[in-house]
């Protein structure tokens, strides 16, 4: 578990700037990110994989997130 911990805290500033990078607004990011990091947290492979898969799998949650966020964010503006 710490080591998931520890994994997560060394790409939290990443997924932030990838959901800062999409969004442009930082509530958004912020909470883009963190439903990330969440869903990346619960993948079960994480200790497995290398640094560059966990990127890779990394930025495929942020950006699921960030679109996911962006649609119910227009919704309630509409």
């Amino acid at each position: 578990m710490n080591r998931r911990i520890d994994i997560l805290r060394s790409l939290e500033l990443e997924a932030y700037r990838m959901a800062y990078y999409l969004l442009e607004a930082e509530e958004p990011a912020c909470e883009a990110a963190k439903r990330a990091l969440l869903a990346f947290y619960c993948e079960g492979e994480l200790g497995k994989a290398t640094q560059a898969e966990r990127r890779a799998l990394l930025k495929r949650f942020v950006m699921r997130e960030a679109v996911s966020g962006f649609g119910q964010a227009t919704a309630r503006a509409n």
